[in-house]
């Protein structure tokens, strides 16, 4: 459990700090917000105090993720401790025999499928966001890095983060999942033993 509160601390500090450095850097580089590739800036035409207000929002939501992917969801012991399939099918549908390809059923328990997306997306956006904090330090110094912008105007706004998040997420969820079938049989065993 102390782990899991200091990986809670760790990544709400981190995707703060983040948040606040591509604010610092947006207000440094584009104080009237002509460079940012936000959206909600260009076609909705938001200003500071709503790009503020959304980003207290969106780390608001953040909060909710991280809390209950770390400290909030307590997984349910599953005795399938060799096959990662039938484990998953356990914690999903309450039956290891109900395995299938993708696991693409409609789930009998959702507290799994819950954190697995939380802490996928909690571990996720800091990363992404970071890679904006990059682009506007390339920016402001003046690197020219043709090959990263040429990169990042590849994607609609140049929201590279965006889709970088989202794959990260993809990516991480196979993680927890790696994560959960290895806590899962570790704490098994013990018990087991202690019997």
């Amino acid at each position: 459990m102390r782990k899991n509160k200091a990986l809670f601390l760790f990544f709400i500090l981190f995707y703060f700090c983040t948040c606040v450095l591509d604010l610092l850097l947006t207000y440094y580089a584009t104080p009237n917000l002509q460079l940012e590739g936000n959206p909600l800036v260009l076609r909705l035409e938001f200003g500071w105090f709503d790009l503020i207000l959304i980003n207290i929002v969106t780390f608001f939501f953040y909060f909710l993720m991280c809390r209950y992917a770390f400290l909030c969801y307590r997984p349910v012991l599953s005795s399938e401790t060799e096959s990662l399939r039938r484990y998953l099918a356990d914690i999903t549908y309450g039956d290891p025999e109900k395995a299938n390809m993708g696991m693409w059923k409609w789930p009998k328990n959702w507290a799994p499928q819950i954190a697995c997306l939380c802490w996928s997306v909690a571990v996720a956006l800091p990363f992404a966001r970071l890679f904006v904090v990059l682009e506007w330090a390339l920016i402001i110094a003046k690197i020219p890095a043709t090959s990263f912008f040429r990169f990042v105007a590849f994607f609609p706004y140049g929201r590279v983060d965006f889709f970088l998040a989202v794959l990260l997420a993809w990516g991480f969820s196979f993680v927890w999942i790696a994560l959960s079938f290895r806590q899962n049989k570790s704490e098994y065993l013990r018990l087991r033993n202690n019997r």
